[in-house]
């Protein structure tokens, strides 16, 4: 590994999270971590650092392993060099974690799929939605692994293919469960069904939500699934988000004789579809998917959304704003807001900016269009931190450069 690849990883890692308390603590002795990060893998002595696991309750229960952001760096050096390999295989209609896609995307393609398809609803075409049962906790680590490996030695011709085929190795091999930070009562893990949770599973089984690189996974794993339904099965109008996937046709039977056959290709990764999560009925009865109630000439908010977003707003209405607490309000606020703003939700998002309670409402400003949470300057936590190092001298991108460039020329590196 070049000491530059470190750097750019490492740019890449905050670029969107700039104002992330665990950047702007990095931040303030970043090229030194950065020379022992650089050190530790070329040494191949590299060990991720202890997550921080805790539970989140909305949209439903779910355990999250938080990596601390040095391994996030290492994520984005994967992510850097596996993406570009991998956008030229994917199929176009899988939207999850790709640049320029997402759920709004994902919806916005089965619409589009309906329209083709009924003509314009004046034909008749059926709309089949299908969901992995515990996917990510079902997830086999050795199997992925070797997928991954196998990728890199095919797709990849860089000259740190070795590197990278470590760090693949050090990361997925990792137990973040085995010796972590606890962060809800451990009691709260009872209500959780076993079978989602990495402390139950076993350590072969399961990656943890939420990381860079369990979503690049998601993809690199699914793709030739993807492949197989939309071109072997010839199902050209089928759209994929993480676990949840739909099929549009104009013959019911045809996609009920296939069902066999995405349940033997999915069994093949270890994947099974789940057994009370599927849907098939005429698109003019409407359609669930990711959130959203796709109709014909019309999409909405699922109620469900809307209501755990007001659900949200109480929870936080009962606490008190703290430095962490108004971070994790305005993420959780500007997930929801970010969700409804291109769907027809102006009169909800004004009821949901409106059920804030005053005080927090001290600490926030909201913009005239109600899309998003702006925590003010004074109380954001960064600039607390800031305000407490004062006296610290903080290297910007333009010192660590040039110090990247002095360290080159010297070491060669």
């Amino acid at each position: 590994m070049k000491y530059i690849d470190t750097l750019e990883a490492y740019l890449a890692c905050r670029s969107n999270k700039k104002n992330a308390v665990s950047t702007v603590k990095f931040e303030i002795n970043y090229i030194p971590l950065l020379l022992q990060l650089w050190r530790d893998v070329n040494n191949r002595v590299y060990l991720p650092s202890r997550s921080i696991a805790f539970l989140v309750k909305l949209p439903r229960l779910r355990e999250i392993f938080a990596a601390e952001f040095i391994d996030r760096i290492i994520h984005h050096y994967w992510d850097l060099r596996i993406r570009p390999l991998l956008e030229k295989d994917l199929v176009e209609t899988t939207c999850n974690n790709r640049v320029g896609k997402g759920v709004e995307a994902a919806v916005n393609y089965l619409d589009q799929a309906i329209k083709q398809v009924s003509e314009n609803y004046t034909a008749d075409c059926f709309v089949c939605k299908m969901d992995m049962k515990g996917f990510f906790m079902s997830i086999n680590k050795p199997l992925v692994k070797d997928i991954t490996i196998k990728y890199i030695k095919e797709k990849y011709k860089g000259e740190d293919a070795e590197i990278l085929i470590y760090l693949i190795n050090v990361t997925l091999s990792n137990c973040p469960e085995k010796d972590c930070i606890i962060k809800s009562p451990w009691k709260e893990w009872s209500k959780l069904d076993k079978s989602k949770s990495k402390f139950f599973i076993g350590s072969d089984y399961g990656l943890t939500i939420g990381d860079l690189v369990s979503q690049l996974i998601v993809n690199l794993l699914l793709n030739s699934f993807d492949h197989y339904v939309s071109k072997e099965l010839g199902f050209k109008h089928y759209v994929r988000y993480v676990d949840d996937f739909a099929i549009v046709h104009e013959n019911k039977e045809s996609i009920l004789k296939a069902v066999p056959l995405i349940r033997a290709k999915l069994k093949e990764v270890g994947i099974t579809l789940h057994p009370s999560k599927f849907y098939i009925q005429h698109y003019s009865k409407g359609v669930e998917f990711v959130g959203s109630v796709v109709k014909p000439g019309r999409i909405y908010v699922h109620n469900r959304t809307v209501h755990n977003a007001f659900l949200a707003v109480e929870r936080f209405n009962k606490t008190a704003p703290t430095p962490d607490s108004l971070e994790n309000f305005r993420s959780t606020m500007n997930s929801y807001l970010g969700f409804m703003k291109n769907r027809a939700t102006y009169n909800i998002r004004k009821r949901l900016i409106g059920s804030i309670d005053e005080e927090w409402m001290k600490y926030i400003e909201i913009p005239e269009d109600l899309t998003k949470v702006i925590i003010k300057q004074k109380y954001l936590k960064k600039n607390i931190i800031y305000k407490n190092l004062k006296n610290q001298k903080l290297c910007n991108k333009k010192e660590l450069t040039k110090c990247i460039r002095e360290y080159t020329k010297a070491s060669n590196c």
